[in-house]
């Protein structure tokens, strides 16, 4: 064989590889950076004021409080999965936001064997148990509707074992969490207190005195609930509840707004962003720097 035969192959050779690859020939995946860090949750966990939302479904904001954890602890690579109007059920099923935007993956599919830290917000959407308390006695054109003589005919006892079941998927949530990253340090935050104890702000909660009441009674014993499920997991828990007192709907420095939207600070029932503020150190001062 020639040198110029030889040379006349290798370029050949070198041209059918290009080609190949053109065609789609098989080819090494990507490396995927390792996310350290993964935000689980519902609305709690997501929505910081009103925007912007880096997803319109989910209404997920980069000034939550896993973006702020994100900063404060040094991750560069992290995922922040949470979705409004999240149940537990939407860690293992493609949720699909009521405003009609998109879908949200499982959100468990976001966790590795590698995950460092994982934070959960979930309960509260649980068994219809957030509309229950807030939207089925708030008026409608001025009535009340239908739904809140329903409601408040339950007696306490059905509110009490809809929190135990709420608890319950709580609790496989965090087993599940457990398998998917067994590395990982969980923890479990809870939910900011609504309304202040004795006195009411009708202009900003409209509700009658009956529901006003399960409204204090149900988000303590939810709390309460989800610090017994965390403890018996193994998991860290964020206590809000207790850190929002002075800083509820009706205070001068509220976490959580009223049932009106306010345009650049926060959509109805939901947080300010003071409150992801407020999540953001405490998550921070209980993990600690990131090695």
């Amino acid at each position: 064989m020639t040198i110029r035969t030889r040379r006349a192959l290798t370029v050949l050779a070198a041209l059918a590889l290009v080609v190949l690859s053109a065609c789609g020939a098989p080819q090494a995946p990507p490396i995927k950076p390792v996310v350290g860090y993964v935000a689980l949750g519902d609305s709690f966990t997501a929505v910081a004021g009103t925007g912007p939302f880096t997803d319109s479904g989910c209404l997920r904001s980069d000034a939550d409080y896993p973006a702020l954890v994100a900063a404060k602890l040094g991750y560069k690579n992290y995922d922040n999965v949470s979705c409004g109007g999240a149940t537990s059920s939407d860690l293992t099923s493609t949720q699909f936001p009521s405003n009609g935007h998109g879908a949200n993956p499982p959100q468990l599919e976001a966790l590795t064997k590698d995950t460092k830290l994982v934070t959960l917000g979930m309960g509260l959407n649980n068994l219809g148990l957030s509309y229950y308390l807030l939207y089925a006695c708030l008026p409608v054109n001025g009535k009340t509707p239908v739904t809140c003589k329903k409601y408040l005919h339950q007696p306490d006892t059905a509110v009490t074992a809809a929190i135990a079941k709420m608890g319950a998927m709580v609790r496989t949530n965090l087993k599940a969490i457990r398998q998917a990253a067994p590395k990982a340090r969980v923890v479990l935050v809870g939910y900011p207190r609504l309304l202040p104890d004795g006195t009411d702000c009708a202009s900003q909660v409209p509700l009658p005195p009956a529901a006003l009441d399960r409204i204090r009674t149900t988000l303590v014993d939810v709390n309460t609930t989800l610090r017994d499920v965390a403890k018996r997991s193994g998991a860290d828990y964020i206590d809000m509840y207790a850190a929002s007192e002075g800083h509820d709907v009706c205070s001068a420095d509220p976490w959580v707004d009223g049932q009106t939207n306010l345009p650049g600070q926060a959509l109805a029932f939901h947080p300010y962003k003071a409150y992801h503020v407020a999540v953001a150190d405490k998550i921070a001062a209980l993990v600690g720097k990131k090695k």
